[in-house]
């Protein structure tokens, strides 16, 4: 059991995310406080010198992102809680209005209502780049909890980032042309995500008339950004009896690329299991394509007890393009988890994807085979 530790440990590329993420949010809050920076005598007036209005900006595009301190509560409570309530549009106009009564108490010299337009714009594009990704976002919270995405963009996308700080930085030395730069990196912020899911439909429906003419059947075809995209592309197949994760790119859509293999993971499964442990309900709600890894060899924690592991995943998140493997290798993906099952098909214990083990109150504790390594 030794390996399934050490492969069920935190995500690296998550880690990874985490610190590239927001470099591109406050790229965004930088540009929005420059594009409207040129225009102070305008938009503040002859009182107001527009003091305070960067940090403001920067704060305002980051912020939403504290909710991820709900996974020191646990996952479960990062998949329920991040991207949640802080970032909901019906939420925002509240939002944008206390960061700007904060500023003018921390001396911006700025109008309740220009520092409420200025905190508004900032939030805005913090929820477009967080929408525009795979992940998702309740935008609609705490009236749903749908989870809406529009996929154009991978979760960390260097050149975009790069791109977006570059605009941000020529606007701050090139104060005769600040507004126009800014603008022109806001724009950028704009397109580059909308034009890669164009790019995703087109492929998506080139792939599609590429199964019909080789006779292949797929219920569903998905495809989402991958590391490097738009060049890279995640291809998820199903067919109802397997689950198919390969790459694409927009030059060849059948190159030779590893395919990995799936079993489908029903959600009413998962809610059967969510009535023994809640997380697996919440799982059932998050995942995008549940699945299981097939079985290999006798159970891993079998022996006198005759425990069964099964390993639970969201297809959406395994590594599978050429970069994420390359990177990080067979280790899993986000959201990857293990379940420990009784011959009778109750759960026992649950393993999280940071290796911790956590018992199913009924049965009174984990077992001795759930804690081997």
């Amino acid at each position: 059991m030794s390996a399934i530790r050490a492969g069920f440990a935190f995500p690296r590329a998550l880690v990874y995310k985490m610190r590239m993420e927001p470099v591109t949010h406050l790229a965004a809050g930088l540009l929005t406080a420059q594009a409207l920076r040129p225009s102070r005598r305008i938009f503040f007036g002859a009182e107001k010198d527009g003091r305070g209005l960067t940090l403001l900006c920067a704060v305002a595009a980051t912020i939403p992102d504290v909710d991820s301190l709900a996974g020191l509560l646990g996952p479960e409570s990062y998949l329920l809680h991040h991207r949640g309530a802080t970032h909901s549009i019906v939420l925002l106009p509240a939002y944008a209005l206390l960061l700007a009564w904060a500023a003018r108490k921390l001396g911006a010299r700025l109008g309740l209502a220009q520092g409420f337009l200025a905190a508004a714009l900032a939030l805005s594009t913090h929820l477009f780049l967080d929408v525009v990704t795979t992940f998702g976002t309740q935008i609609f919270a705490p009236f749903s909890h749908m989870r809406v995405s529009f996929e154009g963009v991978f979760i960390v996308d260097p050149a975009f980032t790069l791109a977006l700080l570059g605009f941000a930085l020529a606007a701050r030395l090139r104060p005769e042309h600040a507004r126009r730069l800014a603008l022109y990196g806001l724009a950028l912020m704009l397109a580059y995500p909308l034009a890669g899911n164009a790019l995703r439909l087109d492929m998506t429906r080139r792939y599609e008339n590429l199964l019909a003419e080789r006779g292949e059947a797929a219920t569903r075809v998905s495809l989402s950004p991958d590391a490097l995209s738009p060049w890279y592309w995640k291809v998820v197949l199903e067919d109802g009896q397997s689950l198919r994760v390969t790459t694409a790119t927009p030059a060849d859509l059948a190159g030779p690329w590893p395919v990995l293999r799936l079993l489908p993971l029903q959600r009413a499964e998962l809610e059967r299991l969510g009535g023994q442990a809640s997380f697996f309900g919440t799982y059932a709600w998050f995942a995008i394509h549940p699945a299981e890894r097939p079985a290999e060899g006798p159970p891993e924690a079998g022996g006198a007890t005759g425990l069964r592991m099964r390993h639970f995943l969201d297809a959406a998140y395994v590594n599978t393009g050429p970069v994420m493997t390359a990177l990080f290798g067979p280790r899993p993906g986000f959201a990857e988890c293990a379940a420990f099952m009784d011959t009778a098909g109750r759960l026992v214990a649950w393993r999280d994807w940071s290796g911790r083990t956590h018992p199913v109150p009924d049965h009174g504790g984990i077992p001795a085979s759930a804690h081997a390594r």
